[in-house]
């Protein structure tokens, strides 16, 4: 039994207990959202994304990306193989949105690149172009 997978899950699990994540989650798998466009679809403060935001990326669940005075973020699926296949589980329980997001909302970027280092067994072919 390997002690850093064990925390590792422990930590996922953590990040997954809780419906406003979950939620955030389901946003972003459209692809990359700003925290304003977070923050207006759950009509909850900046301040509360933000922290719910914060958890999700010391999880190793979401990335990053500033554009001047916005800040982007997009998933990141786990390095370790269950883990990215749990989080694609949960996504496809969810329902998550795995269509094109609207030409319409300017925050959201789409992956097309089919050439992603996630590309595994454990990866959906249809969630595969909407992740980093």
């Amino acid at each position: 039994m390997n002690i850093d997978s064990i925390d590792s899950l422990g930590n996922l699990f953590l990040a997954l207990s809780d419906k406003t994540r979950l939620r955030l989650l389901g946003l972003m798998s459209g692809g990359e959202v700003s925290v304003g466009y977070l923050a207006d679809s759950l009509a909850l403060s900046q301040p509360k994304i933000s922290r719910h935001l914060a958890y999700l990326r010391s999880a190793g669940l979401v990335s990053t990306r500033r554009d001047g005075k916005w800040i982007y973020y997009a998933i990141e699926p786990p390095a370790d193989a269950p883990a990215r296949h749990l989080l694609f589980e949960t996504l496809k329980y969810l329902g998550a949105d795995l269509q094109p997001a609207p030409a319409t909302l300017p925050e959201r970027r789409i992956y097309s690149d089919m050439q992603t280092p996630f590309e595994t067994d454990y990866v959906p072919q249809e969630m595969a172009i909407y992740l980093l």
